[in-house]
């Protein structure tokens, strides 16, 4: 089973929502720009969780993470 790495950070997770939600929780600029760089709004996600049905700001995380996160065994 593969772990993800958080791409700012030591993070370790074995669960792409998890890290999404770990990514949303940082306040760092770190973590904001690197979502920048990937052309995501580290305020849209925050304001889809807030404002749109079934954890959309979540998923578009997590999504894009199942992609760019670093794999670790």
């Amino acid at each position: 089973m593969a772990n993800y790495r958080c791409p700012c950070c030591r993070k370790i997770t074995s669960d792409t929502m998890d890290l999404a939600r770990h990514f949303l929780g940082q306040t760092d600029r770190k973590h904001k720009d690197w979502l920048k760089t990937k052309g995501l709004s580290y305020a849209q996600l925050i304001r889809w969780q807030g404002t749109e049905f079934g954890n959309k700001g979540y998923k578009a995380l997590a999504e894009l993470l199942e992609k760019e996160a670093p794999r670790v065994e």
